[in-house]
């Protein structure tokens, strides 16, 4: 017990490190471009096109059952048309600041199955050595850039940053410790979370990052802004010792 506390608190630091430096890379980037958060938020939409391309997707095609993802997707979709619903009867937001709340919702429900996933994965055995805790310090990079990059009018956003950061880095860790603990074999609960990630982290990217941005500038710099964050990603992914 003490060694699973030790270990799910441990990749809780990696993982919230690894959020903190994305978005701090994030606040440098918006000073090279005079703050023009557009830019950003299209190549940060670029990013979570590549995660799905390079990784979310070929894991789910090759793991898990479609009817189950689907159902998964569809929930997922439903969830996200629920929270603009309530975001937009709140006086209190505006529609600037929908996509961080979207977007910490998507990484929410994504965090479930990859904590426990990854928590039932020790159980057979898997070692933990450093090139795998440096892939959990580096994979979370991309995330905080996302993160960072969708609130830009938000007050005390610094602030809030880390509190998105904490709070997703420690259901992270949590769901590590309950993967551990675990005695039920829940494929099914883990192929419908992981239908549920698609649909919000999909409409999330597709939806709020890409269309509703993409109005704003022409289709050429919206299109290199994207094809810049595919291709970034792309060759991040290559540092993760899990991808080598």
């Amino acid at each position: 017990m003490i060694e699973e506390i030790k270990l799910s608190s441990i990749v809780t630091l990696l993982i919230f490190g690894g959020m903190f430096l994305g978005g701090s890379s994030i606040q440098f980037m918006s000073l090279l471009l005079k703050r023009n958060s557009l830019y950003l938020q299209l190549f940060c939409g670029g990013l979570l096109v590549g995660l799905f391309a390079f990784e979310l997707l070929p894991e789910v095609f090759s793991d898990f059952q479609m009817i189950g993802i689907f159902t998964g997707i569809s929930i997922g979709i439903f969830i996200m048309f629920m929270m603009e619903i309530v975001l937009h009867k709140n006086t209190f937001q505006t529609r600037q600041t929908d996509t961080i709340y979207l977007l910490f919702v998507a990484l929410f429900i994504h965090s479930i199955p990859t904590g426990i996933s990854f928590g039932m994965s020790l159980q057979s055995g898997q070692i933990i050595n450093y090139g795998l805790l440096i892939a959990f310090f580096l994979h979370h990079v991309p995330e905080g850039m996302v993160i960072m990059a969708s609130m830009p009018f938000i007050k005390k956003k610094n602030k809030l940053f880390v509190t998105f950061c904490f709070m997703l880095s420690m259901v992270i860790g949590l769901n590590i410790f309950m993967g551990m603990n675990m005695r039920v074999d829940s494929i099914k609960l883990t192929t419908i979370m992981m239908g549920m990630t698609i649909g919000t982290i999909g409409y999330v990217t597709f939806y709020e990052l890409l269309w509703k941005k993409a109005k704003y500038l022409s289709k050429e710099k919206v299109a290199l802004a994207v094809v810049l964050g595919i291709v970034s990603i792309h060759f991040f992914l290559q540092l993760l010792p899990t991808h080598q």
